[in-house]
């Protein structure tokens, strides 16, 4: 079996392992896992900054990542192995409010998101099952930080009821 050939082969693996992608068809999932790039990021490297319009989303295979308000502070996320960065990107265009920068050796697969419409327009299905991915996230997400929100933090206040949108 060549390189390419398992690159790819591990690529489908976990791409049917991504929320997002798993409930799809065999053959939409093969074309995603072709689709995608394998990138490798040291220590340090930025992955993409605060502001970029990239349009692409990281599937973590290997390593680790913050996410940086301001690249000079502390990261107010991690990411690790597993992780899938960037979903919304795919589906509509928005700037990056944050800064990822690789904290340890990474390994990712990168879909951008003309990738992705070539994908959903020959699979039409992606959509919702992206969408109800996407619904899933925000709403356990939003879950979390109920659980953990402070009743008397007044800037917090503005801040609860992003599943009310």
């Amino acid at each position: 079996m060549s390189a390419e050939t398992s690159e790819y082969q591990e690529h489908l693996e976990l791409i049917r392992e991504v929320p997002y992608f798993s409930g799809l068809d065999l053959e939409a999932q093969k074309l995603l896992a072709y689709l995608c790039v394998r990138e490798t990021f040291a220590p340090g490297d930025i992955v993409f900054t605060a502001g970029d319009v990239d349009q692409s989303a990281y599937y973590i295979i290997k390593g680790k990542m913050d996410a940086y308000l301001d690249i000079k502070d502390e990261p107010v996320q991690s990411y690790k192995e597993d992780d899938f960065v960037g979903a919304l990107t795919l589906i509509g265009e928005s700037k990056r409010l944050f800064t990822l920068k690789a904290a340890a050796d990474s390994i990712c697969i990168r879909l951008t998101k003309d990738k992705f419409e070539k994908v959903r327009e020959q699979y039409p299905e992606l959509s919702t099952k992206f969408l109800q991915a996407a619904v899933s996230k925000i709403s356990r997400r939003e879950e979390i930080f109920i659980a953990n929100y402070d009743t008397t933090c007044n800037g917090c206040k503005s801040t609860i009821g992003l599943t009310l949108i």
